[in-house]
């Protein structure tokens, strides 16, 4: 009869490795011991084993775990499966270097966006996508695979999206948001990666510091200064609308100390701000920006925070939270003021109440001068004249 093990796979992702296998009884090593989720699994797993092998009734099948540390898993892992274990080793090698030399060619152009694709990789440098190198589709596949690692994502999983994380130093701590999705290619199945890079280390910076002019932060910092009204952040992917919510918000815990109660709703999180609370919101666990929007009026806020006004239900609560005494961000993704204030309409926000609380429009994206050096191009609506002209 063959022995219980498990793949390298799902040792690798799952921190466990088979350490001993005989008669009905197995020994498994485990870098979380404390997962009881994953050992009722296992559990499962050796008593199906058994019994499809005709062996001992469950009762008499033995399971035990012990803990381990990372290190002894992979040494195990090295010993159990040998050649194919080196294999993989070198495969795992081969894009670690890889994606360090993405990751750092993309700092150093200041790319905000990394896109792998199955046989290309792109990176957005002042909004515009650029292809960087072409890929075999093995090769894809290997840096995806390396990437979920880092992330702490399936990586047998291919047929649904997935979303994570990591850090990568390159002198600096840059934040890594990963989106993976499946996709089709002529090859058949595929998965679309998306790592979006922000430098922790230096964000958010202070509003001059982004690019605003003088006159454009002296307007800024009276917004800032309101009591209630909506200010709507807008520019196309990649412009730094996130970046710039979160100077704002910086700002505005400067300004009153600790005396303002700031909330975030965010798909997720990109920036971890002091003395803020931040949500994140998911739709896979149910918690939308509208649902997570009627739970922050629970909590007693002064200023809100929406990560993006993505459909007509987050647009109107996002109004209402502008008329009911709250100072509310929001970012929009728009090509123009004229066009945000068009998209509002187009969600169904009642555009005479829309007028009354907005007290900004920022319109922002990113240009290269003749030196190839990136900026912020910025233009700011204040006044219910120009908001109206704008439409």
């Amino acid at each position: 009869m063959s022995k219980f093990d498990l793949s390298v796979n799902f040792s690798l992702y799952n921190g466990a490795v088979v350490l001993e296998s005989k008669e009905n009884f197995v020994k498994i090593g485990l870098t979380d011991i404390s997962n009881m989720e994953l050992r009722k699994k296992l559990v499962k797993s050796v008593e199906s084993f058994f019994a499809s092998n005709g062996k001992k009734p469950e009762s008499d099948v033995f399971c035990d775990f012990i803990s381990i540390d990372d290190e002894r898993l992979r040494h195990e892992i090295s010993l159990r499966y040998g050649e194919s274990s080196r294999e993989n080793e070198q495969e795992s090698c081969e894009a670690t270097m890889l994606l360090d030399t993405l990751l750092d060619e993309a700092c150093k152009r200041s790319a905000t966006d990394i896109h792998i694709e199955e046989k290309c990789v792109r990176f957005r440098i002042s909004g515009k996508l650029e292809d960087i190198t072409e890929l075999s589709a093995e090769k894809s596949r290997e840096l995806v695979r390396r990437i979920k690692v880092l992330s702490n994502l399936n990586v047998l999983e291919t047929r649904r999206a997935q979303d994570g994380q990591f850090v990568f130093s390159d002198g600096n701590q840059v934040f890594v948001r990963v989106s993976c999705v499946p996709s089709f290619s002529e090859s058949g199945a595929a998965e679309s990666v998306v790592l979006r890079l922000l430098n922790v280390t230096r964000i958010p910076l202070a509003l001059s510091e982004l690019g605003f002019s003088e006159s454009q932060c002296e307007i800024l910092g009276n917004v800032l200064k309101k009591e209630q009204g909506l200010i709507l952040i807008c520019g196309a992917t990649g412009s730094g609308k996130s970046t710039t919510a979160a100077s704002l918000l910086t700002e505005i815990g400067k300004i009153y100390g600790r005396k303002k109660k700031i909330i975030t709703i965010e798909d997720p999180p990109e920036y971890v701000l002091d003395g803020i609370t931040q949500i994140h919101v998911d739709d896979e666990t149910g918690m939308s920006f509208s649902d997570a929007l009627r739970f922050v009026f629970r909590q007693d806020p002064d200023v809100i925070f929406v990560g993006e006004i993505r459909d007509s239900l987050t647009a109107r609560t996002v109004l209402q939270a502008s008329l009911t005494g709250h100072l509310v961000f929001a970012t929009v993704h728009t090509s123009g003021i004229k066009e945000t204030s068009i998209r509002m309409r187009e969600l169904g926000v009642d555009f005479s109440e829309f007028s009354s609380v907005l007290q900004a429009v920022i319109f922002q994206k990113l240009v290269s001068d003749e030196t190839g050096k990136v900026h912020l191009d910025a233009e700011i609506v204040t006044s219910v004249a120009d908001q109206m002209e704008a439409c």
